[in-house]
């Protein structure tokens, strides 16, 4: 019997092993979409909770990766909504926020094509993560994301396309004599 079937059953160590295995994929989901790692972190505390709680309703355990990314992709968005809600509040205070304390925050460095995916748009960067991180396939990912197939596929081709013009080496002049 699976490790996800067992956690179905409400065997609490099958479930850790479940969690064990999908943490990283729903991880690089959250990050694609929130960026800001403490917001990524009340995410993922969120979405294991009610991984936990729900997990005896999945109907079948081949659709725990697509129904365990969706509750991640909307305490996503819960998160975001909350922000928004409060973002009068945020603009307040780092307006009384001086510089010096917002370069605490250094930037790790990143590859290049980090860089150049965290410039894309949220609606291309969560395409790109789950369809080349996560490994999801273009059906998977539109069920996820509740859009057709084909709006997956364009936005990996504008991704794509985006990342190519953004990574691609710059063309220099060498002028012979």
């Amino acid at each position: 019997m699976s490790n996800i079937k067992q956690a179905m059953k409400g065997d609490k160590q099958a479930f850790v092993k479940v969690i064990e295995e999908h943490k990283l994929a729903l991880y690089k989901v959250m990050k694609a979409i929130l960026q800001n790692e403490d917001d990524v972190c009340d995410a993922m505390q969120e979405t294991l909770i009610n991984i936990y709680k729900n997990i005896s309703k999945l109907q079948s355990e081949r659709y725990f990766k697509t129904w365990a990314t969706r509750i991640a992709i909307n305490e996503c968005y819960h998160i975001i909504k909350k922000q928004k809600v409060n973002q009068d509040k945020i603009v307040k205070i780092q307006n009384n926020t001086s510089n010096e304390d917002m370069t605490l925050n250094k930037e790790i460095e990143k590859t290049d094509i980090e860089v150049a995916i965290s410039k894309l748009d949220k609606e291309l960067k969560i395409v790109v993560v789950m369809y080349y991180y996560n490994n999801l396939k273009v059906h998977d990912i539109a069920e996820i994301l509740e859009i057709p197939a084909g709006t997956v596929k364009s936005r990996l081709s504008r991704a794509r396309e985006s990342l190519y013009q953004n990574l691609k080496p710059e063309e220099v002049n060498v002028n012979e004599e």
